[in-house]
């Protein structure tokens, strides 16, 4: 699905990647997990532009397939969207306003666009065919005519067109008789020849009474345009009416003005800024076009797919949406979905509705011929009993011919997958170390969740150096308040002082942790495996803040009355009170934005927020503010 042949595509091409890095699917529904920012949404991209056949279910897609009104909802892929595309054709069509430009010619009927031309008050009615057909290719011709010449032709162009299209005729005529023997035909022809002594061919009527009739047929629309030309220009003797008519018939002649050209006039108002709007305007009709089509014929299949799944959709709604079959609407015409609520839209969250619409989408796919479905981040937006429909309804929709793959940055979609559905889904990890992504396999079969410290600490390598320390930190909600001996096994975690303790044989000391950062540099982290990337993501994060109190320490004067503060008071402890002695490039304000990383002290579930922080962070983010803060501090 993805792999080195697409490394270098448009849509990922900002992002490098590691020679084995390689999307396949199984048999199983394949969960790949990244943080923010890491590119999963790029490859997403690049796998829905590239595979048509597929089925794709992202968060943005979803909301843009449901339009809301009342009690009811409208469901279509991408009917949002689609019906932005009409309006901004619709707004695009009223901007240019072909009616008005036409009636500064006081072309406002049938009869007065006639006049000009017999499609004129078709273009007329239908604005956005008149764009469509707007070419503006011969329309400098007509621009640069004087405004006497403008008005005579616009009201006499049939006629004017006529006769250059009459003498086009003669001289086509003349053309195929006398091409190879002018000289001979014209010795030849008698008054009663109906055969061409040429070609054999022969006509209804005498070769040259032909050609007397066109002739003719010039001369008495010739003398029309004349008298109509005398008569607006009263005050211009006839050899000067005779000039200009010639030279207006020799622009028109010359340049090949049409109808069509004359029609373009008009339809622009006869203004050169118009008709670069309407130009402009019909690129983009011409795109929007094609994007409506596009969608319009999405939605027919997406339609026709789900009437195949009727029965199924109607029972679905029933039993978790309480809405009646009656209530569900297939309309025929529209291609549309339409759900009339038991309740009115607004007492719906969006999670709720932006679920039956995902619901649909599944079923949709089911539904349909197609093999894979790909979705990007399916719990967005959604409270937990809704993450977990989801992730039952997408197990549901598994079977040996449906394939699926899911992008999540939600370690939640993972966790209830894996806690509920273990054996149906596989798991991957992005990871990104010096700005290359790399894709680790999940290697733990766990029925619980696997994106849990302690899962993580079954499957440690015997090699990993800091493994008792990261069980220790585990034990940190189990040590007893009012236990001295045990409680003061949180000093290993902080640093109000230097501390050594030895626990069960082992000796653990709150400088072992301060010194991973002081020895930290660009090398320290590697993409090993997903297990000891998950274990450092955690003993880094935790030492981290180890090693600022540690500055705290040294950097501002003793006080016990620090010990055991959690981290926030400690910071507005020290800077509230003008304490730090330290860098001035660290402030109160900077150690705060830090403050949820960081926060690891001494009260309940305090790992929970840290942890998982430090799982939804890349090798190189970890890396990155380990590197920031430092900086600040030197």
């Amino acid at each position: 699905m993805f792999n080195s042949e697409n490394f270098n595509d448009e849509d990922v091409k900002h992002l490098k990647f590691s020679n084995d890095f390689n999307i396949t699917l199984t048999n199983k529904i394949k969960i790949i997990f990244g943080p923010n920012g890491i590119g999963k949404t790029s490859i997403y991209k690049n796998i829905k532009r590239r595979f048509n056949d597929y089925s794709f279910i992202d968060y943005a897609g979803v909301e843009q397939s449901v339009l809301t009104r009342k009690n009811e909802i409208v469901i279509g892929p991408s009917i949002l969207l689609l019906e932005q595309y009409q309006n901004e054709e619709k707004i695009l069509i009223n901007s240019i306003d072909i009616k008005n430009n036409l009636k500064q010619f006081n072309i406002t009927n049938k009869a007065a666009s006639n006049k000009i031309s017999d499609n004129l008050d078709n273009l007329r009615k239908n604005p956005k065919e008149a764009i469509k057909k707007f070419t503006g290719k011969n329309l400098t011709s007509i621009f640069n005519m004087n405004d006497n010449y403008k008005n005579f032709f616009k009201d006499n162009a049939k006629q004017l067109i006529e006769v250059k299209e009459i003498q086009t005729d003669i001289e086509t005529i003349k053309d195929n008789y006398k091409r190879q023997f002018l000289e001979e035909i014209d010795n030849y022809l008698e008054e009663d020849d109906y055969i061409c002594p040429v070609c054999g061919v022969k006509s209804k009527e005498t070769i040259k009474s032909i050609i007397a009739k066109k002739l003719l047929n010039i001369k008495e629309i010739q003398e029309d345009i004349v008298k109509k030309y005398q008569e607006l220009h009263s005050g211009l003797k006839p050899n000067e009416v005779l000039k200009e008519i010639t030279e207006l018939q020799q622009i028109v002649a010359d340049n090949n003005v049409t109808i069509d050209d004359l029609e373009d006039y008009l339809l622009c108002g006869g203004d050169k800024g118009k008709a670069e709007l309407i130009l402009s305007a019909k690129e983009k009709i011409t795109d929007l076009d094609r994007n409506i089509d596009k969608l319009n014929n999405e939605k027919d299949k997406f339609y026709q797919n789900l009437k195949k799944y009727k029965e199924n959709l109607l029972s679905t709604f029933q039993l978790q949406f309480e809405v009646s079959n009656e209530n569900i609407i297939f309309d025929d015409e529209n291609k549309f979905i339409q759900i009339k609520l038991p309740r009115k839209i607004e007492e719906y969250s969006t999670g709720e509705i932006n679920l039956m619409t995902f619901i649909i989408c599944l079923l949709e796919f089911i539904s349909s011929d197609k093999k894979y479905l790909i979705i990007d981040d399916p719990l967005s937006s959604y409270d937990l009993p809704n993450q977990y429909k989801i992730m039952y309804e997408i197990a549901a929709a598994k079977s040996d011919s449906k394939n699926i793959l899911i992008f999540t940055h939600n370690i939640d979609t993972v966790n209830i997958a894996n806690s509920q559905y273990s054996g149906i889904f596989e798991y991957e990890v992005l990871e990104k170390k010096n700005h290359i992504l790399y894709l680790n396999k999940v290697n733990i079969n766990a029925s619980a969740n696997i994106f849990n410290v302690e899962e993580l600490m079954k499957h440690m390598p015997s090699t990993y150096p800091h493994t008792k320390y990261i069980e220790l930190l585990l034990k940190k909600e189990t040590w007893d308040k009012s236990n001295s001996d045990e409680f003061e096994n949180h000093l290993i975690f902080h640093y109000d002082e230097p501390f050594s303790k030895e626990i069960n044989g082992d000796k653990y000391k709150n400088d072992y942790m301060a010194d991973l950062i002081s020895n930290f540099d660009i090398n320290t982290l590697q993409n090993v495996s997903y297990i000891e990337n998950m274990a450092n993501k955690i003993i880094y994060t935790a030492g981290l803040r180890i090693w600022i109190e540690k500055q705290f320490y040294y950097n501002s004067p003793t006080d016990a009355s620090l010990h055991e503060k959690q981290f926030a008071q400690k910071i507005k402890y020290i800077f509230d009170n003008n304490r730090w002695h330290g860098s001035s490039n660290v402030t109160r304000e900077y150690l705060m934005s830090k403050k949820v990383m960081l926060n690891q002290h001494i009260h309940t579930n305090s790992q929970i927020e840290p942890f998982y922080y430090a799982l939804n962070l890349s090798l190189d983010d970890i890396e990155k503010e380990i590197i920031d803060i430092k900086k600040h501090f030197k």
